[in-house]
């Protein structure tokens, strides 16, 4: 059963990624002009063609080498101090700042390997694979320095109002994370003060698996856990 916040969330008309629909609208032009079935008369069905589907990959891949180009050029006109100037600044008016190079063609190949996108006739590149194939550019850009990851809690590591299960994927993937010797932090919204046995028992699956796993206690001093403060002003 959906909490009041979820439902809540599901109905609010959220403001779409500027950036992201700029992209998606480029990558309509491949999608509409040379996703060509190949029909089998034989058989009366449309069948995959590999030389379609590689075609096809190239021709995302050459939009998106174009979109770093516009993204680099960005970086060095702020840089500057010339960031109105930028061709994607004019482009997408809104467009924040990129602080690392991002090589959308590279986690795009990664994505495509697992989503098929350029294989696809009837449904285009969404908002969400593109946004996906961002962060898997993001991911890849800071991989090699990354020292703190943090998480929100509900709607993030487990359900609105929900406890951390130790079944979930996500507790093998922070072990390995503090293997690695990340810092990882837990910033939740959820006010329980000093009451840290609340807070222990919200993720009571994530610390089952800490207890089951050969951390040590220096990678375990590396997790941590905020939660929101509620102060009481007296008049």
């Amino acid at each position: 059963m959906s909490s009041i916040y979820s439902v809540k969330y599901q109905l609010r008309s959220h403001r779409r990624d500027a950036f992201i629909e700029f992209i998606k609208s480029m990558l309509m032009t491949p999608f509409v002009l040379h996703s060509k079935p190949r029909y089998d008369s034989s058989s009366g069905e449309y069948e995959r063609s590999d030389v379609t589907f590689k075609a096809n990959e190239d021709r995302f891949c050459e939009i998106l080498l174009r979109v770093e180009d516009l993204i680099e050029e960005h970086r060095r006109k702020t840089s500057l101090g010339l960031r109105e100037h930028s061709r994607l600044y004019n482009l997408v008016p809104s467009i924040g700042s990129f602080f690392t190079h991002l090589s959308l063609k590279d986690a795009f190949l990664e994505c495509n390997s697992d989503k098929m996108i350029s294989a696809r006739r009837f449904v285009p590149p969404s908002f969400n694979e593109i946004r996906e194939i961002l962060n898997v550019a993001q991911l890849r850009a800071i991989s090699k320095n990354l020292k703190l990851i943090t998480f929100d809690g509900d709607m993030t590591l487990y359900d609105d109002q929900q406890d951390f299960e130790y079944d979930s994927d996500l507790v093998h993937l922070i072990v390995k994370l503090l293997e690695h010797d990340k810092t990882v932090a837990v910033v939740t919204a959820a006010s329980y003060g000093d009451e840290a046995s609340k807070y222990e028992g919200r993720l009571k699956g994530l610390l089952k698996g800490f207890s089951l796993s050969n951390l040590t206690q220096e990678q375990l001093h590396r997790f941590f856990v905020f939660g929101k403060c509620l102060l009481a002003k007296g008049y």
